[in-house]
């Protein structure tokens, strides 16, 4: 079992880890962003003004300094998928992986793929299923949320954007689960194996359901206004795990209607004649039921 569980960890690593595309995680912050008390948002905003990678993340920032402060925190959502693509930064669950020196204002250098998401299995026709073991996102950001306050300045400032991201991820449907099936027994890695029709796959499709993946900055305040106008529901439960049951409701519900078929690279399944329009609105619920309540986490942490 525990052979089976190695294995499956790093076929999952093989994959993004990525969950709504850039854009679907930086409207999550924006809506948050908006819903911030004036002390929370000045807290926000000095934490990024030191965070070690602010001026990667604001090159493109506006010139003004309370909106560069702005765009800092909204941009900031994305970077810890970004790093999983960046040599400065290494991941340890690789066998050919070799740490990478700590640069200053880092705690450390890992990519730490696996926060991203919480795979509850689901069986499809009876196959075995697998338990992920930690660290994964229902232990991190219940740790993020409750050390926020209590950890070093240094740690806190890097904690932040991982915070915002994570609160993201635990939105997105298909980082709550993996589905096994006799011709997957390792699982599908939260649909990156389903291969659909203007995917590439089933993981991508809900990722970019909620928004384009690379919206300038003016979009991205567009869409969030337009989509937490359309949401206008209250955050409701403040508990992560009540979020990631929340995301496991909707793949049994909502993600999962189209049968056992995974298509392949070569033949894409082509998914239910409305799939795509009832993924784009569930997606855009999330998205702003993500931003309600991390402003709600964040105004609570920071008063």
């Amino acid at each position: 079992m525990h052979l089976l569980r190695f294995a499956t960890a790093i076929l999952i690593l093989a994959v993004p880890a990525a969950a709504w595309n850039y854009s679907g995680h930086r409207i999550v912050a924006e809506i948050a962003y908006q819903r911030l008390t004036p002390q929370a948002r000045l807290r926000v905003e000095e934490m990024m003004r030191r965070h070690p990678d602010f001026a990667m993340i604001t090159q493109d920032a506006p010139a003004d300094p309370g909106e560069r402060a702005h765009y800092a925190f909204v941009w900031a959502a994305s970077w810890p998928d970004q790093i999983l693509s960046d040599s400065r930064f290494y991941d340890p669950a690789r066998a050919d992986s070799q740490p990478t020196p700590l640069l200053p204002g880092f705690p450390d250098m890992q990519r730490h793929g696996t926060w991203h998401y919480y795979d509850i299995p689901i069986s499809g026709d009876g196959t075995p299923v697998l338990q992920q073991p930690p660290p994964h996102l229902m232990t991190e950001l219940p740790r993020l949320i409750s050390e926020l306050t209590t950890v070093s300045p240094m740690q806190a400032i890097y904690d932040l954007p991982w915070l915002v991201h994570l609160v993201g991820d635990s939105h997105q449907p298909l980082h709550a689960t993996s589905r096994y099936l006799k011709s997957q027994p390792t699982g599908d890695a939260g649909g990156n194996f389903v291969y659909v029709q203007g995917g590439p796959n089933l993981h991508s499709l809900w990722d970019n359901a909620a928004a384009p993946r690379d919206l300038p900055y003016e979009d991205v305040v567009r869409y969030a206004r337009e989509i937490a106008s359309e949401n206008p529901q209250g955050p409701g439960s403040l508990d992560p795990k009540d979020w990631i049951a929340e995301s496991f409701e909707l793949d049994k519900s909502t993600v999962y209607t189209f049968g056992l078929e995974t298509g392949t690279k070569e033949h894409p399944l082509v998914m239910p004649q409305g799939y795509e329009e009832k993924a784009k609105s569930f997606a855009r619920q999330r998205v702003a039921l993500a931003g309600f309540r991390l402003a709600a986490v964040l105004n609570s942490l920071l008063p």
